[in-house]
């Protein structure tokens, strides 16, 4: 299954977010096209502290998979969900370099 062109605008623009804030060094945002499966990661000081994945069930919805290695939800969400919760956890590890 393959990112709707919405989707993958969206996507672009967090990737863009994080290189803007000076994030990216911390960050990853991809996903992966082979197993439809959208991956953020965050990293300080060459540890990773959360990974949350992402399933694609259908055109729209996406699966909570896991994050913090720990916490699984039984739950759907559009991608503008996600990339606000991501968004929101970086901010959150990283308020003193996002300059916003």
């Amino acid at each position: 299954m393959q990112l709707t062109s919405k989707e993958q605008e969206l996507l672009s623009t967090y990737q863009n977010w994080l290189k803007k804030n000076n994030l990216n060094g911390n960050c990853n945002a991809y996903f992966i096209f082979k197993t439809s499966m959208l991956v953020f990661q965050v990293w300080e000081f060459e540890r990773l502290i959360s990974e949350t994945i992402w399933l694609k069930t259908d055109k729209q919805d996406w699966k909570f998979y896991i994050k913090n290695l720990g916490d699984k939800f039984n739950k759907t969400f559009l991608l503008e969900d996600i990339l606000k919760i991501e968004k929101d956890f970086v901010l959150e590890t990283f308020k003193e370099k996002a300059n916003l």
